[in-house]
């Protein structure tokens, strides 16, 4: 069948047209495909296997639906004073209001504030170095093991994140600004946002505040005293949400309710420094922004930057202060360290773009310690996966090929990478190429293991559990008992049973229908025995039917 000259005529003449405006407007459509590609890693997740992480996402969640059910968003609805702001758990039950419950809904606001956080960190990498440090920077974070794992928790660390990049974006944006109108706007809700950041993970945000106060004050000092009124104001204003907070909690349960606060605080922060902090920080830090934290480091080592950054006080004392401060604390979990990522990102993309070497012997060191890096983390990660194949059938829940596939993607993008680091035949090497065939692989394969639940769903057989037909026809439909469940089980089931209670006396246990358990010696009470019978079993836990009823 011949095509009519014609419609020949008018495919050509469409697809010229089509070529050329692609060509006159490739600077604006490149990058909205990229972008585009980029969110789409976020939500290509497939939700049956997805699973809440114990503790902490279980217990977010939970006290979050228990806000949005009470409709107390100022008034804590918990029966005893509690450690946190409700900030804590605003977004996250705002976000169940709108959209019911499910994974995604609870991790919302973790993935609105990732994407926000890079935005904010790209535009204040764009005032403090160029914009092509302020590219790499924006890849180097969405790259980071660490960003990548908690832009997809239900927890209130990226929000809080968010909050800090937007008290220095909105102060920088004052210190740049022309016109005085905007330099007082500017400088108001940068106070305003280290109020809400308070709101939303109280007294953790002293850590950067400390970290931040010599820029701040340096660059307050030096303006008139309209523009620290205007500071002020911002602080108190964004502090009204706090306030009425602490008055509901007081009027509760009195001073307990405020006092309860700073206890937690205090715990956290002062008592013995272990020696092993100083030993495990550095050890996460290397593998939780991978491959960013040790190319840093090499760059520290062997070479000093050639490009000039602005304002140090904010690029270099804010995340060494803080730093300090997180290493003296008694308590030291990784993600307290995600709010120092956006400033790693932006002194590594300042060294990467210009620098020179500091010894005679730095540019062939850092060719052959990047060699070794490259193929340590290969052969660990090859020797892994042969080795222990059990392990990979076990936790891949029937998804072996896409973990292949996605694995063997990450191994090829560290083995192609090497050409970059032994280009013999020019003698040189290019470091910023090496970091992009790293980096961009790792994001999308990292990215794609946690949305097919192959990595951050270690709970997955209770989901399981929970979704057989005959158990989701029970719990749907009954109160559930919760009698010496383990506490991380007993926090997820705490979230997805609709209606339980948590008994903790075996007088009376005998009137209650269902039942789940992972007491073994409570299973082998012989009253239990004569009453109770085993409807499921999922790991080692049982869910049990008075059968004398």
């Amino acid at each position: 069948m011949q095509i009519p000259p014609s419609n020949i005529f008018n495919y050509k003449k469409t697809k010229e047209e089509f070529i050329s405006f692609f060509l006159k407007n490739k600077i604006i459509i490149i990058p909205c495909i990229f972008v585009l590609l980029f969110v789409s890693l976020y939500f290509f997740i497939d939700f049956s296997n997805q699973s809440l992480v114990a503790h902490d996402e279980g217990l977010y969640a939970r006290r979050a639906r228990l806000i949005e059910n009470t409709n107390n968003w100022f008034s804590p609805p918990f029966p005893y004073p509690h450690h946190k702001t409700l900030g804590s758990y605003w977004l996250i039950a705002l976000s169940i209001r709108l959209f019911g419950n499910s994974e995604l809904t609870l991790r919302l606001p973790s993935i609105l504030s990732s994407f926000f956080c890079l935005i904010s960190s790209y535009l204040i990498a764009l005032k403090i170095t160029n914009k092509k440090s302020a590219l790499i920077s924006l890849f180097s974070l969405s790259s980071m093991p660490l960003w990548i794992q908690y832009s997809r928790y239900a927890s209130p660390d990226l929000p809080f994140v968010l909050c800090i990049l937007l008290v220095i974006l909105f102060f920088l944006k004052s210190l740049n600004s022309s016109e005085y109108i905007n330099q007082y706007i500017y400088i108001m809700l940068s106070g305003v946002f280290i109020s809400i950041s308070f709101f939303i993970r109280s007294y953790m945000v002293f850590v950067p505040l400390i970290g931040l106060a010599p820029f701040i004050f340096y660059h307050l000092f030096r303006r008139e005293n309209i523009f620290t009124i205007f500071f002020c104001t911002g602080i108190l204003i964004g502090f009204i949400p706090t306030c009425l907070n602490l008055y509901f909690s007081f009027k509760k349960f009195g001073m307990i309710g405020i006092t309860a606060l700073f206890d937690f605080a205090r715990k956290q922060a002062v008592g013995d420094v272990y020696f092993s902090n100083l030993i495990l920080v550095p050890i996460n830090f290397i593998y939780l922004t991978f491959p960013i934290g040790i190319l840093l480091i090499i760059l520290l080592v062997f070479t000093r930057s050639n490009s000039k950054i602005k304002y140090p006080l904010l690029t270099y004392c804010f995340p060494l202060l803080s730093l300090i401060i997180l290493l003296c604390m008694s308590t030291s979990y990784p993600h307290y360290y995600i709010f120092l990522l956006p400033f790693l990102s932006m002194i590594f993309a300042n060294y990467i773009t210009s620098y020179s070497f500091r010894y005679s012997f730095s540019r062939t060191t850092i060719r052959y310690l990047l060699f070794i890096i490259i193929l340590f983390v290969s052969s660990i990660l090859l020797f892994s996966i042969i080795n222990y194949k059990d392990l990979v059938l076990k936790y891949t829940y029937g998804n072996v090929l896409i973990f292949y596939s996605l694995t063997s993607v990450l191994l090829l993008s560290y083995f192609t990478s090497i050409r970059f680091l032994l280009d013999l035949k020019f003698l040189s090497y290019n470091l910023i190429n090496f970091f992009y065939s790293i980096i961009i692989p790792q994001y999308i394969t990292l990215s794609l293991l946690f949305n097919f639940g192959l990595l951050g769903n270690p709970n997955y057989k209770t989901k399981l559990f929970l979704r057989d037909d005959l158990v989701s026809s029970i719990v749907n439909s009954n109160t559930i008992y919760l009698y010496s469940v383990d506490s991380k089980t007993q926090t997820l089931l705490s979230y997805y049973l609709p209606s339980f209670r948590v008994v903790d006396d075996l007088k009376g246990i005998v009137k209650y229908k269902y039942l789940i358990t992972s007491s073994s010696s409570f299973l082998e009470n012989l009253e239990v025995k004569k009453f109770f019978a085993t409807v499921k079993k999922f790991d080692n836990h049982y869910l049990l039917k008075n059968i004398s009823k």
